[in-house]
């Protein structure tokens, strides 16, 4: 009953424990979530960011990015519902090595447009 309890905390916006713990980087706290309460690190939120969206666009989480794409299999290449990608999220905080780390191992597009058009 208590790994239910967990899953169905929701903050602000549909934002979830396993959303506002990537965007803090803390990794420990993922990895429990995760392994012990169930929570599925592909879920999305009301504007369908992911936890990936969360750890590169607000801190330079690359451990916690290289655990959600490594272990947890979560798609680098998938968009919020404004167009942005991780790589978007990534570049919009400035974390140059996440940027290049996206496109060298994961082939993210650099030239991938938002819904605005913007790269």
């Amino acid at each position: 009953e208590e790994p239910n309890k967990i899953k169905r905390v929701y903050i602000q916006g549909n934002t979830s424990l396993l959303h506002l713990s990537s965007r803090h980087g803390w990794l420990d706290v993922i990895k429990d979530l995760i392994t012990k309460y169930h929570c599925d690190p592909h879920e999305r939120d009301g504007m369908s960011r992911t936890c990936l969206h969360y750890a590169a666009g607000y801190g330079h989480h690359v451990d916690v990015i290289r655990y959600l794409i490594d272990e947890c299999h979560c798609d680098p290449k998938v968009a919020d519902k404004y167009g942005y990608t991780v790589l978007h999220k990534a570049a919009e905080n400035g974390s140059l090595d996440f940027v290049k780390y996206l496109i060298n191992h994961h082939h993210c597009d650099p030239m991938a447009t938002t819904n605005r058009r913007k790269t």
